[in-house]
């Protein structure tokens, strides 16, 4: 007979406290998944590129020969602005939205001839429009397209920033004979990069160098404004040169800030329907055949 104070569940209670609960592995899909449609990309490259970016601003506050020497106050809030974009603890989408805003809002003031970029008034005018939007757009589709390439509107998004891009083309085409040699190279370079944007339409299954491709549409474009600037007002020093360069510089610098805004827009609103797809197969793969009915003659052989 057991003692009063035995209770039959207390060993399986010690039993039960010494059981783990393994995690659960992580899948090959998943992993390949997460490499072909990212949540939340480049999110700590962004701060970085923003704190650079106003790091940036300040320096050029001190260029020699620009509107800015000596009272670098523009810059400086300008700088502080990126910086504090860069350093908030600001979720992913509000943070994109920041640096989207900053970057237009910089680039359509050196449009209007106001700010560290306002060389681009001097250089092309009202085209400055149209190289704006064409250098936030493209770069922004394209660190989409390398981001989800296994995405299908990815494709969309860059057939449809090539679209946005047809009036900077014209404005490029338009300098292939213009008044410098200067002007023609930067005109070349500018259409040279707009077609690296068929770069996106290429297979699922190849990679693209996004960053990279995107740094080199964005300097290409930007190089078009000290082509104009140095023939409509010829600088007549190297600190006026220094000057235009420096204005060019933040007018690129901005674009790029807002195509990193942009791309992480569009990654946050295309990501959940991204990581949709199949990514078991490759996408040319022949389903397999489904099983058919057993006949008699199997039944036969098998009791056989």
């Amino acid at each position: 007979m057991a003692p009063d104070n035995f209770d039959a569940g207390e060993p399986r209670a010690k039993e039960q406290r010494h059981v783990s609960i393994a995690p659960r592995p992580l899948l090959a899909s998943e992993a390949l998944k997460d490499d072909v449609a990212p949540v939340e990309p480049l999110r700590r490259s962004a701060a970085l590129g923003a704190l650079a970016g106003g790091a940036v601003f300040v320096a050029l506050g001190f260029v020699p020969g620009s509107n800015s020497f000596g009272k670098p106050w523009t810059e400086l809030v300008i700088g502080l602005v990126f910086a504090a974009l860069g350093l908030a603890p600001l979720s992913y989408a509000t943070r994109a939205l920041g640096l989207l805003t900053a970057g237009l809002l910089l680039g359509l003031a050196g449009v209007g001839g106001v700010g560290p970029a306002s060389v681009v008034q001097t250089a092309v005018g009202g085209w400055g429009v149209f190289s704006l939007l064409a250098t936030v757009v493209l770069p922004a589709a394209l660190l989409f397209r390398s981001h989800y390439r296994a995405y299908r509107g990815a494709r969309l998004i860059v057939a449809a920033a090539i679209v946005l891009c047809a009036p900077f083309a014209v404005f490029s085409g338009i300098g292939l004979h213009g008044a410098t040699r200067f002007i023609e190279l930067s005109s070349l370079l500018a259409l040279g990069a707009l077609g690296l944007g068929l770069l996106g339409f290429m297979g699922s299954q190849a990679p693209l160098a996004g960053s990279a491709l995107s740094a080199t549409v964005i300097t290409a474009f930007t190089s078009q404004i000290p082509a104009y600037a140095a023939y409509r007002r010829p600088p007549t020093s190297p600190f006026e040169w220094l000057s235009t360069f420096s204005s060019s510089m933040a007018f690129g610098v901005g674009c790029g800030v807002a195509a990193i805004g942009g791309f992480q827009l569009l990654a946050h609103r295309h990501w959940s329907r991204a990581r949709s797809v199949e990514v078991h197969a490759p996408p040319n793969a022949v389903p397999a055949p489904a099983p058919s009915a057993p006949s008699l003659s199997d039944t036969w052989n098998d009791r056989r």
